[in-house]
This record gives structure tokens, C-alpha cells and sequence, in this order.
């Protein structure tokens, strides 16, 4: 696509645009190791180094070179990459001969392994090699086999300690079915970032882009409807780990536990189809060149060649497909220590020692009913101090009254509280008592069962809240609220009749009102942040734009910062961007 008369995006840029290159020693995960036995065949040895497999659909000769594929590895180039139905085949194909002849080698090797580790002495000659013996277990057992030994001929050749190696892990068939759903999901990556540089018109010849492995995607991955692979994705780490450790995957980088890692496949393994040039782009046909990278100013990314890191660790042990479970040898109990138990149960005591006492305190606020009614009558209550309202959900919770005697005070304290409205009138005795014996066979009823305890201090909120409304009504209006008996009587709900049951629609209005308030509040702070979010981006999209222009980073790693940082709509405005900047160049 081409604007006015000047350049395609693609042609203004030269090499430079995938990063400026300086060479580098990579030091990969070495699968060729040197095996000192005299009784190994040597023609045996020398058939597995090379492996033609001749294809029945077409004559075509698989090589897969395995004397250096693991040293100073570099990924395939192309134009427009895609991994098409005919790459996807050679690509397995070339990964069962890479298996099976690192299968062999390292049976081999496991043999003489076990040689060596007949003639490992139980303990050191002295106590010093001990000491370094049993610092070097601690520090370094946990790396996988390969650079663990490596490990063990460095203690050997510097202070003369022997000790036994660990056995090579054999790729096992479960690793084709893991590799296969990475090489799937890579095709679906592929394809995305190839419709970008077509796009942007760029035809020069770039390595291909890394592999993102995010293990929780190649779980969920499906066929028909159906898990593709059905493992957790502990298992796939762990299977990705051994690919990695074969030389399969290389340039191994950790990108976050969100993200997953990035890794190349072995060149020697990946094949892909250049759209441009309507070629397979294979190892074979690709000059092979010492290996360079990109020079980045400032990458906080842990990026490593060699996965046999300390640092690097996943708590998986399974290496099959099988779904893990818990070890039978773990008791969690007998992770307790005795002084942690001791608390737990000090703590245990001390919180029901606490209810019990705020139990008892309620309990004596309850009065009998005959009393209660003449302390009303007589104006005792009219300035009540309630009950604190956290004490009351604490028994609700945890205490020991039993929900009739709780029932009997919240209704008690609800006509102490409600003593206010009468401070300018004298009910009489009767009124109150025919009010209690209402609300005592009425309320806090559902069925014939009672409320529970929680419930009804909810309600007793809501009365206290009416209660409150009902007095400021009063006061404003200047108005003598009727009788106890009368006033609470649960048939006067109209407005006229002034009875408490008609500040249940105050209290329901003003409850929607705050809900309302509360919803408006969320709503504003959301399109705050929505609003934060926007400048953000810009300024990020800006940012990158710019590193990228000044040939601070590449372009594959541009696009996949815009992919995985920015929303899915920049990443048409990053080829707007490019092409205008293209016209002013």
C-alpha cells in the first residue's frame, strides 16, 4: 500500500530495524556430551550423528544435523512466516528424529553415568571434601540432571571431590503431544504477527518471532469442543522444561507469571512456510551465521540461554501426563509446632471467655415485663442511652443466649429507644403493656420459627433509623404521637392513620437513595479510571513509538509490548503511526 508518492513503510528501514546487532556467546544446553568408555561401539555412535528419513508423499531427504544444533544457536529467517499444513508435518517429523537420536546419545551416556557412579566413594577421603560435598548437594541438587553434572566435573577438577552424577532424562512420547500444541498455538502467533508486517509493507528478511508459552492457554486449548491436552498446567511447565533442557527450545526468557516465557525452537527442528517467497524456510537452506542479538538499553526481562538456573525453579515433580496429587507423607499437623497450638487454643479460650462475659451483660438488661411497663409509664427511658450495636452482633455471632431470650431483648430495647417520642406526654401503663404483648407474638416470626439472632439486629437497625425519622417528623410538625398501643399498631399504614408501619417507606426510599449514591460513586470513579487508564496508554504508546524510531528496540519486540500492554485498538493505530512517519522520512 502506497500513500501519495512516497515509500512503503517496509522500505525506508534497512536491517537495523530488528535491533542493532552485536555478536554474543551463547551458551546453550549441551546435548553432545563426551562419553569416556572404552566399550562403547563406535559405529553405533557415529549412525546416530546423522538420520535421513525419506518421505512416501514426496522425495524429500530430512536432515537434521546434530553435532552442533545446541551451540550458538540462531532462529530461522523470513519474509512472512507462516507454519501451513506441509511445515507442520516436516516440523514433527524433524522433532521425532532430533528425540529419538538425543533418546540414544543420552542412554549412552546414562550408562557410562552409572559406571562412574559405582566407583563414587559413600564418604569423602577427608572432612574437608565432606564439607564441600555436602555444600554443593545443598546448593546445586535442585538443577536438572544435565547441568548438574556439569557441576560435578567442575567440584572434581577444582577441589577433587567425587561425587555421583544424575541420570539424563529420556524424552518421553507425552513431550511429542506438549510440542505439538506449542508448535500449534506458534502458527496461530505466527499468523497474527505476519497479517502486522504485511500491513505495514515491510518485506525484509527478519528472524522469525519468539514463541510465547503461556501455560494456562495450552490447557484451555480445545478441539471440538474438547481439551486438546487434558493436563494441568503444572504438567505442561514441567514438559517444556525437559524440551528446553534437549535443546528443542533455547533463548529460554521468563516474561512474568502472567505472561509465561518466550523460546525459540531449534532450528534444526522448525520448519515454516515464507509466504513471500513461496518457500519452506528450513535449516537446510539457510546459511548458518554466528550469533548476534539485539542491544537493549534498559531490559528488566531475566533472560537466560541455560535453564539450569538456582534461581529458576517450579514446584513440579510429575514428568508424565498424568494429573499430579498430594504426597501421602505429608501431615499437616506435624508442620505445627507446640507453642503455635498453644496459641491457637489460648486464642480459642479467650474469645469464648468473651462471650460468655457479653453474654451475661445482656442478659442483665433484660427486665421483667411488668416493671419495664412502669418504668415507661413513669418517663425513665425518655433520654435511653442504647446498647452498643457491635455488642449485640458480637452475641448474635458467637454468644450464648438462646434466640427467645434475644428476641425478648432487642424487643425490650427497642421500646426503650422508642420512649423519646412520649418525653412531652404521659402514656399510661396499659399502653405500653398492650404494645410489648403485640410486637412480643408478632415480630421476629417467619412460619412459627424465629428470626436468627443476626437477622434481628439488622431489624432492630432499621427500627432504630425509623425510630430517629419518626422523632425528627414529631418535632418538626409539632405533633403528640397517639398511644404505644395505638401508634404501633401493625394495621395503621397509611399516612393519615400515623403509625410507625408508614416510616417503613421512608426508610426503603431513603436505603434506595444511598444505593443509588453509592452506584453514581462507582460509576464516577470507574470513568476516572477509565479516564487515567486512556492518558496512560497514550503516553506509553508514545514512548515506545519513539524507542523504537530511535532504534532502541525492535520491531518484534514493539509489537508484542503494543499486543500484551496497550488495548487490542493501538495496535492499528502503531501501522497508522508507521506509515505516517513513513511519508515524512
Amino acid at each position: 500500500m502506497r500513500i501519495g508518492n512516497s515509500k512503503q513503510a517496509g522500505e525506508i528501514f534497512h536491517n537495523t530495524i530488528f535491533g542493532q546487532l552485536l555478536p554474543v556467546n551463547v551458551n546453550s544446553l549441551h546435548v553432545e556430551r563426551e562419553i569416556e568408555t572404552r566399550s562403547l561401539d563406535v559405529k553405533r555412535e557415529t549412525d546416530i550423528r546423522s538420520l535421513d528419513v525419506e518421505r512416501t508423499e514426496k522425495t524429500r531427504r530430512l536432515h537434521v544435523d546434530f553435532t552442533n544444533n545446541t551451540k550458538n544457536q540462531q532462529p530461522l529467517k523470513a519474509v512472512f512466516p507462516e507454519i501451513n499444513g506441509e511445515a507442520f508435518a516436516l516440523t514433527m517429523d524433524k522433532y521425532r528424529i532430533y528425540v529419538s537420536k538425543l533418546n540414544e546419545m543420552r542412554k549412552l551416556e546414562n550408562i557410562a553415568i552409572e559406571k562412574h557412579n559405582l566407583n563414587v566413594p559413600a564418604k569423602q577421603d577427608d572432612d574437608v571434601k565432606q564439607t564441600f560435598a555436602n555444600l554443593f548437594v545443598k546448593k546445586y541438587n535442585s538443577l536438572l540432571p544435565v547441568a548438574y553434572n556439569e557441576k560435578v566435573d567442575e567440584i572434581f577438577e577444582d577441589k577433587g571431590v567425587i561425587l555421583k552424577k544424575k541420570k539424563l532424562h529420556i524424552i518421553k512420547y507425552q513431550s511429542e503431544l506438549v510440542f505439538q500444541q506449542f508448535l500449534y498455538e506458534y502458527s496461530q502467533q505466527l499468523a497474527q504477527n505476519t497479517k502486522v508486517f504485511k500491513d505495514m509493507g515491510i518485506v525484509e528478511n527478519r528472524p522469525i518471532k519468539m514463541l510465547e508459552i503461556n501455560s494456562l492457554k495450552i490447557v484451555m486449548l480445545q478441539r471440538n469442543g474438547i481439551a486438546s491436552i487434558d493436563v494441568c498446567k503444572e504438567t505442561i511447565k514441567n514438559h517444556r522444561r525437559n524440551l528446553v533442557e534437549a535443546g528443542i527450545l533455547f533463548d529460554y526468557t521468563f516474561c512474568g507469571h502472567k505472561r509465561g516465557v518466550k523460546a525459540h525452537i531449534n532450528r534444526e527442528i522448525l520448519v515454516v512456510f515464507d509466504q513471500h517467497s513461496g518457500d519452506l524456510a528450513t535449516s537446510e537452506n539457510q546459511r548458518f551465521t554466528p550469533r548476534t542479538a539485539k542491544s537493549f538499553g534498559n531490559n528488566k526481562e531475566v533472560t537466560v540461554t541455560e535453564l539450569n538456573k538456582s534461581k529458576i525453579k517450579e514446584n513440579v515433580q510429575n514428568i508424565s501426563l498424568i494429573k499430579g496429587t498430594a504426597s501421602p507423607d505429608f501431615n499437616f499437623n506435624n508442620n505445627i509446632d507446640s507453642n503455635t497450638i498453644a496459641q491457637v487454643e489460648k486464642g480459642k479460650l479467650g474469645g469464648g471467655e468473651k462471650s460468655v462475659k457479653i453474654s451475661e451483660k445482656l442478659e442483665n438488661f433484660i427486665e421483667n415485663e411488668f416493671e419495664l411497663c412502669n418504668k415507661l409509664a413513669s418517663g425513665q427511658f425518655n433520654y435511653y442511652k442504647p446498647l452498643d450495636i457491635r455488642e449485640l452482633y458480637h452475641e448474635s455471632v458467637s454468644g450464648t443466649m438462646s434466640r427467645e431470650r434475644f428476641k425478648e431483648l432487642i424487643i425490650q430495647e427497642f421500646f426503650k429507644e422508642a420512649a423519646r417520642l412520649y418525653r412531652n406526654s404521659t402514656p399510661f401503663f396499659g399502653s405500653w403493656k398492650k404494645a410489648l404483648d403485640t410486637w412480643t407474638n408478632k415480630k421476629f416470626l417467619v412460619n412459627g420459627n424465629l428470626y436468627n439472632k443476626e437477622l434481628m439486629v439488622e431489624k432492630l437497625q432499621e427500627y432504630r433509623w425509623r425510630l430517629n425519622h419518626a422523632h425528627k417528623w414529631f418535632t418538626s410538625k409539632n405533633v403528640t404521637p397517639l398511644y404505644p398501643n395505638q401508634y404501633f399498631d401493625f394495621t395503621r399504614q397509611s399516612p393519615k392513620e400515623i403509625g410507625f408501619e408508614y416510616t417503613k417507606k421512608a426508610f426503603l426510599s431513603n436505603k434506595k437513595a444511598l444505593e443509588n449514591r453509592i452506584t453514581e460513586e462507582k460509576q464516577a470513579l470507574k470513568a476516572a479510571k477509565e479516564r487515567k487508564e486512556r492518558i496512560n496508554y497514550a503516553k506509553k504508546f508514545d514512548l515506545v513509538f519513539n524507542r523504537f524510531k530511535n532504534n532502541r528496540i525492535s520491531l518484534n519486540d514493539t509489537l508484542d509490548y503494543v499486543k500484551n500492554n496497550l488495548p487490542a485498538n493501538y495496535q492499528m493505530k502503531f501501522t497508522e503511526r508507521l506509515r505516517e512517519y513513513s511519508t515524512k522520512k
